[in-house]
């Protein structure tokens, strides 16, 4: 098992700017996995990826994940991910935070009075932290992910 965390670098964090929106063309009918509906062949609206993933514009933040540590959460790489400070953080949730020298992405499980932050990878191990030992501060919970889809994840 690894035991060390992957440390997200302040660079990149940032917060979203309401003020720079783009209306996307929105397919109107659901995408199948399988054979194509042809007379489903039109947009009929637009849609803002902000309206969709950011409900709280001045307590949201876009955040690039980097290490391996929450592939099991389909959290890759370069994954951007879309982190509102505004929810009270509860057991299972998948939060950002701030761990001694560093930001990070876990799952939050409440053990009081420690808290334990799990990684979705099973090659590495869960921390236990105190938060009167421990330098712990969460930016918020994981509320979207927007990922390329990786070559590597293949359905079995």
């Amino acid at each position: 098992m690894i035991d060390w965390i992957d440390y997200i670098p302040p660079e990149n964090i940032f917060l979203t700017d309401p003020t720079r929106r783009k209306e996307l063309p929105f397919f109107d009918a659901a995408v199948q996995a399988g054979f194509p509906n042809p007379a489903d062949n039109y947009i009929r609206q637009r849609l803002n990826l902000q309206d969709l993933c950011v409900l709280h514009p001045d307590n949201t933040y876009f955040v690039k994940a980097t290490g391996e540590s929450m592939l099991g959460d389909y959290i890759f790489p370069g994954s951007i991910l879309v982190v509102d400070s505004t929810r009270p953080i509860e057991t299972g949730m998948v939060i950002v935070i701030w761990v001694n020298e560093g930001w990070c992405v876990k799952r939050y499980i409440d053990k009081s009075p420690m808290i334990m932050l799990e990684s979705s990878n099973e090659n590495y191990a869960p921390m236990y932290l105190h938060p009167d030992r421990d330098k712990v501060a969460v930016l918020g919970e994981v509320t979207y992910i927007i990922s390329k889809p990786p070559r590597y994840a293949r359905y079995r």
